[in-house]
């Protein structure tokens, strides 16, 4: 499970992205990771369902929730390869 979510995460968010100059405080908070939640399920016949997630507290810069950020991921395990990823 945790190598499953740590291929959708450096998917998601790799580890050599860099945050623009002029990126507000908010996107530079969605610019780490310890600003996600990350949860796993099994799926059948050797895939993995990851789920990433803002997390709610890590980005408390006031104003509206922020929608839209997140992704489902299915994962192989047998090949660790990514199937889908529904944003």
């Amino acid at each position: 499970m945790l190598r499953a979510m740590n291929l959708a995460m450096e998917d998601y968010l790799p580890w050599d992205q860099k945050v623009p100059a002029e990126a507000s405080p908010l996107q530079q908070c969605l610019h780490r990771r310890e600003s996600y939640e990350v949860a796993a399920a099994p799926g059948p016949e050797g895939i993995v369902f990851v789920t990433i997630i803002p997390d709610a507290s890590a980005c408390d810069i006031g104003g509206p929730p922020v929608l839209g950020i997140g992704a489902t991921y299915a994962i192989d395990v047998r090949g660790w390869r990514i199937l889908s990823v529904q944003q």
